[in-house]
């Protein structure tokens, strides 16, 4: 199933959904400090790419989506920021070896149908030392529990996802080479959409992380070459 890239672009700007984004990027950027050229794969609308811009890397975004990377774009020329998109297929991407000092993956692995392929190309694009992050929603989790039984009624964009667990995550990293290997979780909330919801998820948040630390929807595996 397509989404198109306003509606993805709207998730950004409901109350739960700006949240989330909030929580995510703390959790990837605590693990994850971009500097020199990153290359954000999956990069979507850009979120993450603007980010990795904003906090001092070289930014570069890849998706196979034509249509993302054409709204990416318009948001470069509307924000003034010129951050670099381009089409491209994470399992095959087109880069020499060696090139980039991070590359970063956020919730595009779980569609991608050879994610082991998808790491090892990674690997091979970095720069020796160079960083890496994956940031995927746990298969663990009662997000995915959610998603994947409405995949079972109704075409949804997760229908077809394959979630990872915190620990395949990591293992996937140290198989294809990467060290000082490093996680974390957040989301151990339930996904309701309401402002007087949110203005208490901390107290879930706070229980989730002491009582079921890695059932947070949303899991980051971390780690250098």
């Amino acid at each position: 199933m397509w989404i198109s890239p306003n509606k993805y672009n709207a998730w950004y700007e409901t109350p739960l959904g700006s949240l989330c984004d909030k929580l995510e990027k703390d959790a990837i950027f605590t693990l994850f400090k971009p500097k020199g050229f990153v290359l954000d794969i999956g990069c979507g609308t850009g979120n993450y790419t603007y980010e990795i811009k904003k906090r001092g890397g070289k930014a570069i975004g890849m998706d196979t989506d034509f249509y993302m990377v054409l709204f990416a774009k318009d948001k470069a020329i509307v924000s003034g920021t010129k951050p670099l998109f381009i089409v491209g297929n994470a399992e095959v991407m087109p880069f020499k070896e060696k090139v980039f000092d991070g590359v970063l993956e956020v919730a595009s692995l779980c569609f991608i149908q050879h994610p082991e392929k998808t790491i090892k190309e990674m690997h091979r694009i970095l720069k020796p030392e160079g960083i890496i992050a994956i940031g995927e929603l746990n298969r663990l989790s009662y997000w995915a529990f959610l998603r994947r039984t409405k995949g079972w009624f109704k075409e949804t964009v997760y229908k077809h996802a394959r979630f990872f667990s915190i620990r395949t995550l990591t293992e996937m990293l140290h198989e294809t080479g990467f060290k000082d290997l490093q996680r974390s979780s957040c989301l151990h909330f339930p996904p309701i959409n309401s402002k007087w919801f949110l203005k208490i998820y901390k107290i879930f948040e706070k229980a989730g992380r002491t009582v079921f630390p890695k059932n947070g929807a949303f899991i980051v595996a971390a780690g250098r070459k």
